[in-house]
């Protein structure tokens, strides 16, 4: 006669008193300041920073500013002791270290790839040796192109001692299945699936690019991107707890272009309110987003005709 099965160890059966006491301590923690801020005021308040067990998505066309979001973010908060991973899966740790130079010490990107702007740039470097040495920022461009090696790259990190506080991954299209034979949109759903479990499992915010398909919110005359937009894979709407997309909106006509508004619309929020567009003015020079009231005291919010 059959025998019930034993659950496995593995499984937790919290008490519920426990389950309470431990949300206590975790609510008594908070400060009225979000853990891990993004360093753009408007962004933080409208998503409350980046949160520990869940991933954000940043999204945006080619060449439109998700990989130096990322790299401000990241550099942000390595200044302030938060421990960061950035694995990127399109640029070397060269190239990578460079772009947030150019943000920390704003050099102009273009002078200093030409090699005109070098000597200004060393000196500015100087008085940073022993910033360097102390700041818990890694860039990893070798290792994580599957989910497995993130994995393995996170048990390292904890038998270290040196778990990250952020992880970010750029990007997510250019990622590779552990299994062959998978579609993109196979291999990006079991990826993001199991990034969703280390994120909880190791307590660390994560952070993904991802790019947006061609007509997503490139013109004045369409809307702004949305989540239908997220190029390759519905899984990323579906397994994010926070989207942002950037939108670089052309002002005017072709004949009388009257510039660009920068927006980064928060199109989905699991635990806050999406719709909401935060407008930001990019530096491209100094490859570095800044608040769009700060540049322009005149600033005001759009209109819901411009929302739409």
């Amino acid at each position: 006669m059959p025998t019930d099965p034993t659950p496995p160890p593995s499984i937790r059966f919290a008490r519920m008193d426990t389950l309470v006491t431990e949300l206590l301590v975790q609510l008594n923690a908070r400060d009225g300041k979000p853990e891990l801020p993004t360093g753009l005021a408007a962004l933080d308040e409208a998503i409350w920073g980046l949160n520990r067990g869940e991933i954000t998505v940043v999204a945006a066309r080619p060449g439109e500013g998700k990989s130096s979001l990322s790299l401000q973010i990241a550099g942000y908060l390595a200044e302030r002791k938060k421990r960061v991973i950035f694995v990127s899966l399109e640029m070397t740790v060269h190239q990578l270290v460079e772009r947030w130079l150019v943000q920390l010490t704003q050099t102009d990107a273009w002078s200093l790839r030409t090699g005109h702007g070098v000597s200004d740039f060393t000196q500015r470097l100087a008085p940073l040796n022993g910033f360097f040495k102390e700041i818990p920022l890694r860039y990893v461009d070798d290792y994580g192109e599957t989910v497995s090696e993130l994995s393995v790259m996170l048990q390292e990190c904890e038998k270290n001692h040196d778990l990250p506080d952020l992880l970010i991954l750029d990007y997510i299209q250019m990622i590779e299945d552990d299994e062959e034979g998978s579609t993109d949109v196979q291999a990006i759903k079991r990826y993001l699936r199991k990034l969703k479990r280390l994120a909880a499992k190791y307590h660390m915010a994560v952070l993904v690019c991802s790019q947006i398909n061609r007509e997503g919110g490139r013109t004045k005359s369409s809307s702004r991107p949305r989540l239908i937009h997220l190029k390759g894979s519905g899984s990323i709407e579906e397994i994010a707890d926070c989207v942002l997309m950037l939108w670089w909106q052309e002002l005017g006509t072709e004949e009388k272009p009257q510039g660009t508004a920068y927006w980064i619309c928060v199109e989905k929020q699991r635990y806050g309110s999406p719709g909401q567009m935060v407008a930001v003015h990019f530096d491209q020079e100094k490859l570095t987003f800044k608040e769009a009231s700060a540049m322009n005291p005149d600033f005001h919010e759009p209109t819901e005709d411009i929302a739409e």
